[in-house]
């Protein structure tokens, strides 16, 4: 019996621990800001290379406010609203107006395109306070 609930509890936090995930170190759905504010990724089961570097099982962060939709077949664009950190950054200082904003994260591989099947994290609403 012990040895089939080790058993088990091995299984489980083997699949946790191995599981792939990108999200948001510092940010909660809900949080109320003020700008310039942190904003830390986190990433779960890759690493992190530059774009353009073609190593297996790595990416780089994207970072995407106020976007409803994204093809996750194509390059992710780069706009005011899809932020690259191609360079393997796990940070950045943002800097909103006012308001309530949208946030996500993506991992892109070294062509910024989303891996298959997309990593991306949990949409959070934030509010950013004047």
């Amino acid at each position: 019996m012990i040895k089939s609930i080790i058993l088990i509890l091995f299984i489980f936090l083997s699949f946790n621990a191995f599981s792939e995930k990108v999200y948001f170190i510092n940010l909660q759905d809900g949080d109320v800001l003020k700008s310039p504010f942190l904003v830390q990724f986190g990433l779960v089961g890759k690493g992190i290379a530059p774009a353009g570097v073609d190593v297996q099982n790595t990416g780089h962060h994207h970072l995407l406010i106020n976007v409803d939709e994204i093809d996750y077949s194509s390059s992710i664009p780069s706009t005011s609203q899809h932020l690259h950190f191609g360079l393997g950054q796990t940070e950045t200082n943002l800097d909103l107006p006012p308001g309530k904003h949208k946030l996500q994260l993506i991992l892109g591989d070294k062509r910024h395109v989303p891996h298959q099947p997309p990593l991306a994290s949990k949409i959070i609403k934030i509010t950013v306070e004047e």
